[in-house]
């Protein structure tokens, strides 16, 4: 498979080669604004195309090729249209509570086709026996899973290299328990994920909503599936602590929204990725960011036992976070007032 690997990542780097010069004909290129958008000129939303259409290819490929078509087709097209969707918000935004009811259609058609793709029973570290969810409480698990995953990096998306490099970090793990036939999309996924994060790190394109949305189905998909398929490797509280932190922050800033009376899909400055910068440069709040991440799940995949309390500690932490950011705003708004 060495030879999708390398076509996978030609495709992956000619789009990014190409983004300015892509950007401009599909339309998609982000002025900045000076209030939320603060890069200093327009640039290409094509680091989803980069990352997501050898994804889509390789996996049409495994489709003809492998015993499990209906998996890989239905994931391609499933990836291809939230893709599509994405590129046109990126274009036109669309309301959210259109792309939303959107995203469960597309996320319903994939159950019906791939049963696998159903979760019909949780299994955890710490208790001894699953919890089994039958009908149409499985389905609703589902698919609030695939659409509160979407929502969550779409959130995330504000920095260089954030969503990207977490994509990463997740593709990782789901390699060391993923069936062996799953095992090339990872890899050309992530060799579109690496090459892109690249340019995206120099400022050279940025994700987009068909980025963003493309990968959050894609991810939501697999982790599913490799749960499914290998429960007994890999439990539930697992593969909630990859998610944890994007999760958490997302559920935060939409209750946190509706509080103060606004739509909680609104936009502002209240991300955790917004609060780390508030506290240290750009790139170790990056790090950090990233760190929060990865440590918990490398903990996880070493000590599963434990799972439960890496996932305690990463809450604290992030906790913490958010508690010494409050702090030096209300220090700064203070010395402010005594000017």
């Amino acid at each position: 498979m060495i030879w999708l690997y390398l076509v996978g990542g030609l495709v992956s780097f000619a789009i990014c080669l190409s983004g300015n010069w892509l950007g401009r004909l599909l339309d998609v290129m982000d002025a900045p604004d000076g209030a939320r958008k603060l890069h200093s000129q327009a640039t290409p939303l094509v680091g989803g195309l980069a990352v997501m259409l050898p994804v889509v290819l390789s996996s049409l490929f495994l489709a003809s090729t492998t015993a499990f078509s209906p998996f890989y087709l239905s994931f391609a097209a499933a990836t291809a249209a939230v893709m599509l969707l994405g590129l046109i918000d990126d274009r036109n935004h669309i309301r959210p509570y259109i792309r939303l009811a959107i995203s469960v259609v597309i996320g319903y058609g994939v159950i019906l086709v791939v049963p696998d793709i159903n979760v019909t029973f949780l299994s955890f570290t710490f208790l001894d026996s699953p919890v089994f969810m039958n009908g149409i409480w499985a389905l609703v698990f589902t698919l609030l899973c695939l659409v509160g995953l979407q929502n969550a990096i779409n959130m995330a998306d504000g920095q260089n290299g954030l969503v990207m490099g977490m994509t990463l970090i997740w593709v990782v793990c789901l390699s060391a328990y993923a069936p062996t036939h799953l095992l090339p999309l990872l890899g050309v996924f992530a060799i579109g994920l690496a090459i892109a994060l690249i340019f995206n790190l120099n400022g050279r394109l940025f994700l987009g909503d068909s980025g963003s949305y493309a990968i959050s189905i894609s991810m939501g998909i697999l982790a599913i599936y490799v749960y499914t398929v290998g429960f007994d490797r890999l439990p539930a509280d697992i593969v909630a602590i990859w998610f944890l932190v994007p999760v958490l922050d997302c559920l935060r800033l939409m209750v946190m929204r509706m509080v103060r009376g606004r739509s909680p899909f609104s936009s502002d400055r209240h991300h955790l990725h917004h609060m780390l910068q508030g506290l240290m440069s750009a790139r170790r709040a990056l790090m950090c960011y990233l760190g929060l991440v990865a440590v918990p799940a490398v903990l996880a995949w070493a000590v599963p036992a434990l799972t439960l309390w890496w996932g305690v500690m990463t809450f604290v932490i992030y906790a913490i976070i958010l508690a010494v950011q409050k702090q030096k705003r209300a220090v700064a708004q203070r010395d402010i007032s005594a000017l």
